[in-house]
């Protein structure tokens, strides 16, 4: 965070301004909340939320001063929902949304920034690959099966239909995901019994396999939400391809 400034001053020199600031730093982690150190919660906070708001805060004056600029900031679906073996993680993607919905409403007065949130679910990338696991000094090491997992390319081209549209927040995901955050977001009860069936079957995972695979549980979560919600009785919608 202290190079944001210098970044920023050294930007607006060479370019004269700034029209689009895309904060897309974050890492995640994989572990119970009992067995986390608090190190990952420090580092995670640190780099997923407290950072985007020194880039932002940098940034921020110049377009205030033109009265008009895009701030792009890529969140998460777990900004929305909370998974388990993501506290961390699920912590500063909550706490990053209510910052840019709080700074959205501060600059009412100045209809030309705009403030999109961009929340993704599985993607193809290596984050998995790069989460950090019990402590800061392990991570995942592998992507494991990216199956249902939506091809990048495809999100970055949702991602700059929603830049060129100004929209203020949009959740992009594969099925059953999206359905997911539909269910969290409108029939929050119902999601709340969806959620405890896979922290059960989670928790079954663990106990059968031990606490040593626990950077796998991850995977897990993706394979049971498919086997509750994207089976025939389930299938309510179908895809473009299909």
């Amino acid at each position: 965070m202290s190079s944001h400034e210098a970044a920023t001053k050294a930007v607006v020199k060479e370019f004269g301004k700034i029209d689009i600031l895309v904060n897309n730093s974050g890492r995640s982690h994989c572990s119970w909340c009992l067995e986390t150190s608090m190190d990952i919660y420090r580092e995670l906070i640190e780099l997923n939320y407290l950072g985007t708001i020194s880039l932002t805060k940098c940034v921020l004056p110049h377009m205030v001063k033109r009265k008009q600029g895009k701030i792009i900031t890529v969140t998460s679906i777990l900004g929305h929902v909370s998974m388990p073996v993501s506290s961390a993680y699920c912590a500063s993607k909550h706490a990053l949304r209510g910052f840019l919905n709080s700074l959205r409403i501060e600059l009412a007065t100045y209809p030309g920034i705009v403030v999109s949130n961009i929340c993704p679910g599985p993607v193809q990338s290596n984050i998995m690959k790069n989460s950090l696991t019990k402590d800061v000094t392990t991570i995942l090491g592998h992507n494991g099966d990216q199956y249902r997992q939506m091809v990048t390319s495809r999100c970055v081209w949702l991602i700059l239909i929603s830049m060129a549209n100004d929209l203020k927040e949009v959740w992009i995901a594969e099925q059953p995901f999206l359905l997911m955050l539909y269910l969290c977001q409108y029939m929050p009860t119902w999601s709340s019994w969806v959620i405890n069936k896979v922290r059960k079957r989670i928790e079954n995972f663990n106990n059968s396999v031990g606490s040593r695979t626990i950077a796998a549980l991850s995977f897990v979560i993706i394979f049971v939400l498919v086997q509750i919600l994207y089976t025939d009785d389930f299938r309510i919608w179908k895809k473009k391809r299909d």
